[in-house]
């Protein structure tokens, strides 16, 4: 029975990463049935409950080397582990993962990562050494591909596919729960949802987001405030909905990815930068408008045809209130912009799991 390691960002209560991790577990196992897997995670206990899988805390060096040892294959991502931008250290973190895995002669997988930004010197250098290193790189978007080539990594084999929250089908989950939520908020009238991040310079925006929001709820809307990641994302959506005169709902529990799913569906229009809010708004089949706060924002909002605003630091009201009202004067088309989007990009999405699969099967270690 094949065993592998997943290394990523889990158990902080960031609802895209713990979606990532869902879906990735779920591929994983439709490809390889009785793949025991072991995850990384900073709450090893919950991430195990509601997983079914086991779990090692992801500080604890001696657990950590012990559940690779054990292992066939030691899974890096998916997510954005390889950038600089949140801080060197998480870099190093994550790079350490990988270099610990090679020193026990454990071969390792990129999976469907975003790559960067990668702002340093020293981060470009140590990165791209650390991942010619490992078996096989596949990544969520060519400009990954385009940096990992800036980077000089040339000897593992690569592949573009595509996030793996993007390979779920909704029809196969329980959304109910999120009918139950719906109603819980006082949600009945057209809903567009709003999801928002902390991050430097763009609470400049937030007096600029309040007015749109204002103004929609004064068209006949209703606006959600949608955060993913707690508590964090509760501050900024709260400090936004205190800036409006009109009355916003906001969603302040951490709930499971069926639920949140099953919120997400029942919106007409969604407003987010939170990558994985427009992931699952795609899967969904909800058109958007992404607000970029990262180069990995714009990117996906241009994969799957939707509109973007430019710098968000320096957006205006007068600006976004323009990107606002043309978007959803063109919602039916972005509407099924997107969803033709999420049907091409879901057999992408599953095949880094059959990637996967693939090299278990071949059982290959190269020492």
């Amino acid at each position: 029975m094949a065993r592998v390691v997943i290394s990523g960002y889990y158990g902080f209560q960031n609802a895209g990463d713990e979606a990532v991790l869902y879906s990735m577990v779920q591929a994983l196992r439709s490809f390889v049935p009785g793949l025991e897997i072991t995850v990384l995670s900073h709450c090893p206990e919950q991430t195990a409950a509601s997983l079914n899988v086991d779990a090692v805390n992801r500080w604890q060096l001696t657990a950590v080397a012990g559940a690779m040892r054990r292992a066939d294959l030691v899974i890096s991502g998916g997510g954005s582990l390889f950038q600089d931008v949140t801080g060197w250290k998480s870099l190093l973190y994550y790079l350490g993962v990988v270099v610990l895995a090679r020193l026990l002669r454990k071969p390792v997988v990129v999976y469907a990562q975003g790559l960067g930004p990668l702002k340093r010197t020293f981060s470009r250098r140590l990165a791209g050494k650390v991942l010619n290193s490992v078996q096989l790189i596949t990544l969520r978007d060519s400009e990954s591909r385009q940096l990992l080539e800036e980077l000089g990594v040339r000897r593992p084999p690569v592949y573009v596919t595509a996030d793996p929250v993007l390979g779920l089908e909704p029809e196969n989950l329980d959304l109910r729960n999120g009918q139950k939520k719906w109603q819980e908020l006082g949600l009945t009238g057209p809903v567009i949802g709003i999801s928002v991040r902390s991050w430097p310079g763009t609470g400049n925006c937030w007096p600029a987001l309040a007015k749109v929001a204002d103004d929609l709820v004064a068209g006949g809307w209703q606006v959600l405030f949608l955060p993913f990641h707690f508590p964090a994302d509760v501050d900024a959506c709260r400090q936004v909905a205190r800036l409006m005169h009109q009355p916003a709902a906001i969603l302040r529990e951490n709930l499971d990815l069926a639920t949140i799913m099953g919120l997400m569906g029942r919106l007409q229009f969604l407003i987010a930068m939170r990558l994985h809010a427009l992931v699952l708004a795609t899967v969904m089949g909800v058109p958007f408008l992404a607000l970029p706060y990262d180069p990995k924002v714009a990117a996906f909002a241009r994969l799957v045809e939707q509109p973007a605003v430019g710098s968000l630091a320096g957006v205006t009201c007068q600006g976004l209130t323009a990107a606002v009202q043309e978007a959803l004067a063109r919602r039916e088309e972005h509407g099924q912009r997107v969803r033709a989007a999420a049907a091409e990009l879901r057999p992408r999405a599953l095949d880094t799991a059959r990637l996967v699969a693939e090299y278990l099967k071949k059982g290959a270690i190269d020492g």
